[in-house]
């Protein structure tokens, strides 16, 4: 619904004729008339000229009361509502309704117009009215609002209404703010009004509808609300906004920005009351899109967490090391600290989030975190969590391992314990199923039948090594299972210049239970043939294997590759990721460039991921200095190079 321009210029039109001719009549002196307890309000407005004040005793009032005098100011004395009421005599009629412009109304309590089409406070063509501070309880309508404009409705209490809390019909440029509408049938209705501002309303627990605005209503700005309701219904209208921009300033629910709405139901399944507001300022971290509408509030409002004292909690990248040591402590503190203390044991401190420390002498360093925000403070200690030596840097790990046990029935777990000498600092395990781990002594589960091969590197401060056992854990499934397919050849690179030795790969039948056939190629069957390849080609392997529960093939297209040339060496390794350095989160791209035509890859990212590409990418979420190694292998073996510190994430 438009008003239209020709409306306003005859609004404009008819305020000036007003003015005029209150000039005109020679209006006296403003008055205040007082009403007692057993006068009639009627009576005092009837008598009354433009510009006076009405003050109501406080009193219960029987009557209807009608204004259609203009410049009235009607109030109670105490400006309590509660203690002035006017109760209306007939239910079938408003309790206090006006046909008037610039009339304000403050103060007072309307009940008793019961009547589904009657209002506690009724407005019909007026402009530039204000009602402020009343309470309307137990009509048809707490506050019905047709054919107005540039009234002013606020601070206002609309319970138990029959049909509307509060009603806008035919109208515009009103603002309603401050009210708070509840039990009643429905709580706010916009039907065919526009350029209205309706913001900081508590609407609650109204009985069909909280608020509903019809297609008809156009450019109305509807802000700070608290909705807590069963239902909300918003058609679409035309450029409707159900926020406005963000700015400081504490919002409806608590929180310390002014934007959208808080839509909430009161058995807590709302949008708001289960929104993430991860920094607490009071605004969702997502947008709500208004179900059945075109809207969306791109700022809603949750209510906002309660802050606590922190918990200071922080780790670092090293605890030990070579002087001059440098240690990257991080903050990992709960509850949103606002300051940081550390002590750092050797006589200095730092007020950073997360800061870089040298360590210069050797000894261990007991490290402090103090951590503080508005409600409090905590601290946390670690005792000797620094260690500094002026040793020398040592040699690399001699590496030595075992797993128990190395054969079973799927699922099969593993223990695997690392015995390698020159106390290594990290780990690398992979088992040969695609998982990996870090742990000195870790577990593993494989869930299928096969043969796996074992790989472990393991570092400290002067580099890393790696042992490699092939085909070192065998699992094997049920009898009654037919047979998998899969076979390996003698090398990972699957070049042969001589000869090839196969190897067939148990799946599916009971441990200890022998293959009843092996067939390579449709050739005579044997478990684990020697074959040699005297023409330089590429080849490929078939293997069908069978037992009493069935067969199953598989084939390796182009599998062997035979050549005339040597077995050439390990690779020779050289890589680099960009960027180097960045604030988390960062996404680096790394490449491998190293020499000797590598054919396998192993990356370790220093947090803990891991990746088998050539040129992975990779994304750290958290600050600190990390650690790169990588393990590249051909047919002539495998070398490994680690890169300490070389990237350095920061926060944002």
């Amino acid at each position: 619904m438009d008003g239209g321009i020709g409306i306003k210029n005859k609004v404009l039109i008819l305020l000036g004729i007003f003015l005029i001719l209150s000039l005109i009549s020679g209006i006296g002196s403003a008055a205040e008339i007082i009403v007692q307890p057993g006068d009639s309000i009627q009576a005092a407005i009837d008598s009354s000229k433009s510009g006076d004040t009405i003050t109501i005793k406080p009193g219960t009032y029987t009557e209807n009361v009608n204004i259609t005098k203009s410049s009235l100011l009607i109030r109670s004395e105490s400006g309590n509502p509660d203690e002035t009421i006017i109760k209306a005599k007939s239910s079938s009629s408003n309790a206090l309704s006006m046909q008037a412009w610039n009339v304000t109304i403050k103060g007072i309590k309307t009940i008793g117009a019961s009547g589904s089409s009657y209002s506690g406070i009724y407005m019909y063509k007026c402009n530039q009215c204000v009602i402020e501070n009343n309470k309307m309880m137990n009509n048809g309508y707490g506050i019905r609002i047709v054919s107005s404009n540039r009234c002013t409705v606020s601070k206002n209490t609309v319970l138990n209404n029959g049909v509307y809390g509060i009603y806008l019909g035919s109208c515009s440029n009103n603002t309603i703010s401050g009210n708070t509408a509840t039990n009643d049938n429905r709580g706010i209705h916009v039907g065919s009004a526009d350029d209205n501002t309706i913001s900081d309303n508590t609407v609650t627990s109204n009985n069909i509808l909280g608020m509903y605005v019809c297609g008809l209503s156009d450019r109305n700005l509807i802000y700070n609300n608290y909705f807590n309701n069963t239902n909300i219904t918003i058609k679409n209208g035309t450029g409707n906004a159900y926020n406005t921009a963000k700015a400081s300033g504490k919002n409806i629910v608590g929180g310390t920005y002014i934007g959208g709405n808080f839509w909430g139901k009161p058995d807590g399944s709302g949008f708001s009351n289960k929104a993430t507001d991860t920094d607490r300022d009071g605004i969702s971290d997502s947008a709500y899109s208004i179900p059945g509408s075109i809207y969306i509030d791109h700022l809603p409002l949750v209510v906002p967490a309660p802050l606590t004292a922190p918990g200071a909690s922080f780790s670092s990248n090293v605890t030990s090391g070579t002087a001059p040591l440098n240690v990257l402590f991080t903050d990992t503190s709960t509850g949103s600290p606002t300051t940081w203390k550390w002590n750092f044991g050797d006589g200095t401190s730092s007020t950073q989030k997360s800061p870089t420390h040298a360590y210069s002498t050797a000894g261990t360093y007991t490290v402090t975190l103090t951590v503080t925000n508005s409600a409090g403070s905590n601290t946390a200690t670690k005792t000797n969590y620094v260690t500094v030596t002026t040793g020398t840097t040592g040699t690399k790990p001699v590496l030595q391992y075992w797993g128990s046990p190395r054969s079973g029935i799927a699922p099969l777990t593993v223990t695997f314990k690392d015995n390698s000498s020159g106390s290594p600092t990290a780990w690398n395990w992979s088992f040969g199923d695609g998982a990996y781990s870090n742990e000195k002594y870790p577990k593993h589960t494989y869930t299928a039948p096969g043969s796996y091969t074992i790989s472990l590197t393991a570092s400290n401060a002067a580099g890393s090594n790696t042992l490699t056992k092939s085909n070192y854990i065998v699992v094997t499934g049920t009898s009654s299972q037919t047979p998998v397919a899969a076979f390996s050849g003698i090398s990972n690179s699957r070049d042969c210049t001589i000869e090839c030795k196969f190897y067939w790969q148990q799946h599916g039948f009971a441990n200890n239970m022998e293959m009843e056939l092996w067939r390579w190629n449709q050739v005579q069957p044997e478990k684990n043939p020697v074959h040699t390849y005297s023409t330089a080609g590429s080849y490929t392997v078939t293997l069908t294997v069978t037992n009493s529960a069935g067969s199953n093939t598989a084939t390796k297209t182009n599998y062997v590759t035979v050549t005339t040339g040597t077995t050439g060496t390990k690779p020779v390794l050289q890589y680099w990721g960009s960027p180097r350095s960045g604030t988390a989160p960062l996404t680096v791209t790394f490449k491998d460039n190293s020499s000797g035509s590598p054919t396998a890859w192993n990356w370790s990212f220093g947090d803990g991921a891991y990746s088998n590409e050539k040129y992975p990418k990779h994304t750290y979420m958290a600050p600190g200095s990390y650690t790169i190694s990588l393990t590249a292998s051909n047919a002539a073996g495998s070398n490994t190079l680690i890169k300490n510190n070389y990237i350095v994430v920061t926060n944002a």
